[in-house]
C-alpha cells in the first residue's frame, strides 16, 4: 500500500512452515464464501466456510478467526464486520479491538487432520473515505472485509493490532472460491476465474478483497494477463495504459505475473495491494507501485507487523525500476536508515511519525546495494530470489543471505546502517 505520508515524501491462517522454492503451501486454509450485495453494494450478506489443516504436534482445540475491517473502527457500534450462527464451533468474546474472535472447535483437530468451520458473515462498508469504506453509492470498497483465518506461529496465534497506513495481517497462499451476487445496476471488481456456476476461483491468493458500485470498466491483455480497469468517473484508458508499459516491466524484474486476471480499481479514497487486485488514483508512480505489489506482497509475502518494508521499500524501488520515477531514491544512506527494518508497533508508538522511511530510505537501502553490488548482479539476484520465494515468504535473514551470497563485495556496514539483521 502507498500510505498518506510515502505519497507526501514522493510529490488460522495455518501454517506451519512457509512454502519453499515457489511451492504454495499444502497445510494453507481455503475460503469458500457467497454473499449476496444490497444497499447498492455496500453491505454484502451470506456464508462462509473455511477448511483448515492442524500444523502441529498436539490437538487443535481452538482458533482465531480476524475481522480485519473492524480494525479501524474498533468496538463501536454498529461494527462494520460480524460473523454469526456458527458450524463446527463456538464463538468467544471478541479481542484485539474487536478485530479477532476466538472459535472453540467441536471437536479438537489432530495433528495433521483437516476441518472446517462455517459462519454466517455480515459485512457493512463504513461511511469514510478509506480502503474499507463508501462515498455513498458510486463506489464501496472492500479491503480485508472478508474475515480470515488468523496467524498460528511457534505454537500460538499472532493476534497482531490493525495498522492504519499499511498492513497487519500475514497470510499464506490459500485458494479461495468466492461467490458475489450484485444487486442490479451494481458492478462489481472481484479477482479470480470466473466458473461455470458463477463463481470466481483465485488459487494462491493471499486474501481476498474486492469494489463494487457504479463502476465502468475497460479491458485489454497484457503478457497474456486479463487486466481489467474500473472506476466510478475517470481515468479507465490513462490507467490501462500505465499498466500494459508496468507490468511487462515488472515481470522482466521480478518474475511472470502470477494470476491469469488482474482488477485495478480507480479511487481517489485508496492505494492499496491485494492478490489480483490493487486500488489506486491515476498516477503512474501511484499505480505502478501498487501493480509492484504484486510481487512484493502477494507473491512474495513477509511479516508485514514485524517487517512493513520487506514489501513497502521494495514496491517502492519498483516504482524507479520500472520507469516510473526518473531517479533512483538516493545515492547514500540518509539519517533515517536505521528506522526502516522498525516494526508497526514502534511507529503506533511514536503517533506514525518516520513512517514514511520505511518506503523512501527502504528503497535507498536497494538503490545503494545495486551501485555497490553492480547492476547486473543485483538485478539477477533480486529476481532469483523472488522467483524462488514465489508463493512463499521473505525475511530480512533470506533476504541479507542472498545479496551477501550474490555481491562481489562485502555489504556488511550497509547491513548495520539498516539494521538488517
Amino acid at each position: 500500500m502507498l500510505k498518506p505520508l510515502a505519497v507526501a515524501l514522493a510529490a488460522l491462517l495455518l501454517a506451519a512452515a512457509p512454502a519453499q522454492a515457489g511451492e504454495p503451501d499444502a497445510t494453507a486454509p481455503a475460503y469458500d464464501v457467497a454473499l449476496r450485495g444490497s444497499h447498492g453494494g455496500v453491505r454484502w450478506s451470506g456464508r462462509e466456510t473455511i477448511s483448515l489443516t492442524n500444523p502441529g504436534a498436539a490437538p487443535l482445540a481452538r482458533i482465531w478467526i480476524r475481522l480485519w475491517g473492524n480494525g479501524g473502527n474498533g468496538c463501536r457500534t454498529p461494527r462494520p464486520v460480524r460473523i454469526a450462527n456458527v458450524a463446527g464451533a463456538t464463538a468467544g468474546t471478541p479481542a484485539v479491538f474487536c478485530s479477532a474472535i476466538p472459535l472453540r472447535l467441536a471437536a479438537p483437530l489432530a495433528p495433521g487432520a483437516r476441518g472446517s468451520v462455517a459462519f454466517d458473515v455480515d459485512v457493512r462498508a463504513p461511511a469514510r473515505r478509506d480502503r474499507f469504506g463508501h462515498r455513498g453509492r458510486r463506489v464501496a470498497l472492500f479491503s480485508n472485509a472478508i474475515p480470515v483465518l488468523a496467524h498460528l506461529e511457534g505454537g500460538a496465534f499472532r493476534l497482531d493490532r490493525y495498522f492504519p497506513f499499511g498492513e497487519a495481517w500475514t497470510y499464506p497462499a490459500a485458494d479461495w472460491t468466492v461467490r458475489l451476487e450484485a444487486p442490479a445496476g451494481v458492478a462489481v471488481a472481484a479477482p479470480g476465474v470466473r466458473q461455470p456456476d458463477g463463481s470466481r476461483r483465485l488459487e494462491h491468493g493471499r486474501d481476498y478483497s474486492f469494489a463494487a458500485g457504479r463502476l465502468r470498466s475497460l479491458q485489454g491483455v497484457v503478457d497474456g494477463v486479463t487486466v481489467t480497469v474500473w472506476s466510478a468517473r475517470r481515468g479507465l484508458a490513462r490507467t490501462l495504459r500505465i499498466a500494459r508499459r508496468r507490468l511487462p516491466r515488472l515481470a522482466a524484474l521480478f518474475g511472470p505475473y502470477g494470476w491469469p486476471d488482474l482488477q485495478i480499481v480507480v479511487t481517489p479514497d485508496a492505494a492499496m495491494e491485494h492478490t489480483g487486485l490493487i486500488m489506486t488514483p491515476r498516477e503512474d508512480f501511484v499505480v505502478t507501485h501498487e501493480l509492484a505489489h504484486e510481487w512484493w506482497y502477494a507473491l512474495v509475502s513477509n511479516d508485514q507487523a514485524q517487517a512493513p518494508w520487506l514489501d513497502e521499500a521494495f514496491a517502492s524501488y519498483a516504482e524507479e525500476a520500472a520507469g516510473a520515477q526518473r531517479r533512483p531514491w538516493c545515492r547514500r544512506p540518509g539519517r533515517g536508515a536505521r528506522l526502516v527494518t522498525r516494526d508497526t508497533a514502534y511507529f503506533r508508538r511514536h503517533h506514525y511519525a518516520g513512517y514514511g522511511l520505511v518506503y523512501a530510505e527502504g528503497a535507498c537501502l536497494l538503490d545503494v546495494l545495486r551501485r555497490r553490488m553492480g547492476h547486473a548482479v543485483f538485478d539477477a539476484a533480486l529476481r532469483s530470489y523472488a522467483l524462488a520465494n514465489r508463493y512463499g515468504w521473505s525475511t530480512a535473514a533470506e533476504f541479507r543471505a542472498a545479496m551477501d551470497a550474490a555481491s562481489p563485495v562485502p555489504l556488511d556496514d550497509l547491513w548495520r546502517r539498516y539494521r538488517v539483521q
